[in-house]
């Protein structure tokens, strides 16, 4: 991508909402934007069994937030693309994903 490039519009997240909205905008003709915060989550059996995605904690984000008063603390996010593992059934459910994608882009 380069710094020029222009956006009719910008999704961010593909979970339920912004899968379900980038598969309902994709036939308009428009240039659509998907940004994502994480990589693509690997295909395993972990992704359906509760106690590696709960108990153990398994895909939840590893960095540290601060709050107002600079306590730090765990937010439970998941950051993959297509939604978190945990909603991973529930957004499987709700919306299609666009099946073709001209360009993917990652940053590590």
């Amino acid at each position: 991508m380069h710094s020029g490039a222009r956006w009719d519009v910008i999704i961010v997240g593909t979970g339920a909402g912004g899968g379900a909205l980038a598969w309902r905008l994709a036939p308009s003709g428009k240039r659509i934007l998907l940004l994502e915060r994480g990589g693509f989550l690997a295909r395993e059996r972990d992704n359906w069994d509760s106690t590696a995605v709960f108990i153990r904690a398994k895909y939840r984000a590893r960095e540290t937030w601060f709050d107002g008063r600079g306590n730090a603390f765990h937010q439970g996010i998941r950051d993959y693309v297509g939604a978190t593992p945990s909603l991973t059934a529930l957004s499987s459910s709700l919306c299609a994903r666009p099946t073709s994608v001209n360009s993917v882009t990652t940053a590590a």
